[in-house]
């Protein structure tokens, strides 16, 4: 019998003796005994350092939920057997890798439940010859690109932040890379995984890497174009609805350092004519120079100024310094009144930006898309800034940004190869306007006001959208959703119908959709 299949009988039989015990009022009591019983260094309880640790990772406090325990495994074996006990007590749980999805319990839990934290998946290792990088689910991408710049490589990742890299693919993955590589899952070759399913055989085959991954039954498999392929698929977009991903082996690339910066533009009608125009554009145009990418942040901070103003991340991979697509971006169209863009490695760029000065903020992310037209993209800002100007000043530390991505034909066209991705996108999508609002504000006690003064924003924005002959796109990218918003529907039927029934396959129990509250689920999309 395998070891995790030993420890999981061990389990058990504990668990018939100890749910005897009046001091053990629930299941997640008893599994918090149990686990601290046969892993006491990996069982962490209220009140000790290592839990408030594990607790507070998030950078929003709205996250910070209180699980009962916090369990942190060293290997799959570990969250194999973890995740056989939760399965056969009912156990509810959360899965964590980086923590930076700031819906509340898209990665913790409250103290119904138990969070396997992934801090100690800690594997970096790159190929001999470069081309290979294997991470575990615990390293973000700071560490990720630091570890890559010892060897002049980089790989598509996050462009700002201290995000976990397993979450980010599972999400689909979009970076600065992107425009040239596509989403960044399509640079995956294998998961490691973890199942629900007691026996799966190998599906028909795509092309990609892989992943590892614990299924609902704690079957440990490797997820690849030639091995569960299917899964694979699935994995390069779908959430935490199949199973829990241990390791990724990720495809490099060979780009040693790029030029970019976090450029402003300023304020007033003149900037934001042109800004929005520009962005528009790049959308439309900048297909034809893959190796230039740029995010928009249009920023109202209220504490500091009562301005809207405009800013960018400026990326070229390249060797030109005035690359054409960005020549919209820079002076003489859009001179930048506020800092440059520098040859510099991803690291040096991950470290510039001060990632504790929002810890402990409450947050929260929503997602739409808009055509690449000026018009949809200034009724879209107009709303937003008109609502939230007047009805939200007055909030304790509020600020908030309103992110743009501008979608190129050719970002997606290449990202349908080495197998594709349940997203959804084809060329009908684009070119198209990405915009993420992300809200910012310090007290617990204006939460319910944000949200209401957000939810009536964005039914504004809508209905101001389609009066003027626009119509938002069905498409909600899954790591800045909002809870409520319609994910897989928007991957559109057929995608969304293959991920259901991937699911039957390896999760048949349904453990990761009752037992994982969090998160968009595939059955019903809904969000628990």
């Amino acid at each position: 019998m395998h070891f995790c299949q030993m420890l999981f009988a061990g389990l058990i039989l504990s668990a018939a003796f100890v749910s005897a015990s009046p001091s053990y009022i629930n299941a997640t009591q008893e599994a918090c005994h149990l686990l601290s019983k046969i892993y006491p260094d990996s069982t962490f309880f209220p009140g000790t350092t290592r839990y408030e640790y594990e607790n507070t990772v998030s950078w929003t406090a709205t996250a910070w939920l209180g699980p009962s325990c916090v369990f942190c495994p060293f290997n799959s074996h570990m969250t194999s057997a973890a995740v056989q006990l939760f399965s056969a007590k009912q156990v509810p749980f959360a899965i964590r890798s980086g923590g930076a999805m700031p819906v509340s319990n898209a990665a913790n839990i409250g103290p119904e439940g138990i969070l396997i934290s992934s801090t100690n998946f800690t594997t970096l290792r790159i190929s001999d010859d470069l081309h290979t990088v294997s991470v575990g689910s615990g390293i973000r991408f700071p560490v990720l690109y630091g570890f890559l710049e010892n060897y002049g490589v980089s790989m598509n990742g996050i462009r700002i932040g201290d995000v976990g890299v397993i979450g980010f693919l599972l999400g689909g993955g979009i970076g600065f890379f992107s425009y040239e590589y596509g989403m960044a899952s399509t640079y995956v070759l294998a998961f490691e995984v973890r199942f629900a399913a007691l026996s799966v055989p190998p599906s028909p085959i795509f092309r990609s890497k892989s992943h590892k991954c614990v299924l609902a039954n704690g079957t440990i498999v490797t997820a690849s174009e030639n091995s569960h392929a299917d899964l694979f698929w699935a994995l390069r977009g779908g959430g935490n609805n199949f199973c829990i991903v241990t390791r990724a082996d990720l495809k490099t690339i060979p780009v040693a350092s790029v030029y970019l910066g976090n450029v402003g533009y300023g304020s007033g009608s003149d900037v934001q004519e042109q800004y929005l125009q520009s962005m528009v554009d790049f959308s439309l145009y900048a297909g034809s120079d893959p190796q230039s990418a740029v995010e928009g942040q249009i920023r109202w901070n209220p504490t500091q100024s009562p301005d809207i103003t405009y800013w960018a991340f400026l990326f070229h991979s390249g060797n030109d310094i005035s690359p054409p697509g960005l020549q919209n971006l820079t002076a003489p169209v859009l001179p930048i009144t506020l800092g440059n863009i520098t040859r510099q490695t991803m690291k040096e760029w991950s470290d510039s930006f001060p990632y504790s000065s929002d810890l402990g903020l409450r947050e929260f992310f929503y997602f739409f898309a808009v055509p690449a037209d000026a018009e949809a993209f200034r009724i879209a800002m107009d709303t937003y800034f008109s609502i939230a100007t007047v009805e939200l000043k007055d909030v304790e530390d509020f600020f908030t940004a309103f992110s743009v991505m501008p979608i190129t034909e050719h970002a997606i066209a290449v990202s349908s190869v080495n197998g594709g991705n349940p997203l959804g996108l084809t060329e009908d999508s684009v070119p198209a306007v990405w915009l993420v609002e992300s809200p910012a504000w310090g007290n617990a006690a204006d939460d319910e006001t944000v949200v209401a003064v957000h939810s009536k924003i964005n039914t504004q924005i809508a209905e101001n959208l389609k009066a003027a002959g626009f119509e938002e796109a069905p498409f909600v990218y899954l790591s800045d959703a909002e809870k409520g918003q319609k994910v897989f529907e928007g991957y559109g039927e057929e995608s969304w119908e293959r991920l259901r029934e991937i699911r039957a396959r390896y999760d048949p129990g349904m453990v990761f959709q009752k037992l994982v509250p969090g998160g968009v689920k595939v059955e019903g999309d809904i969000w628990n």
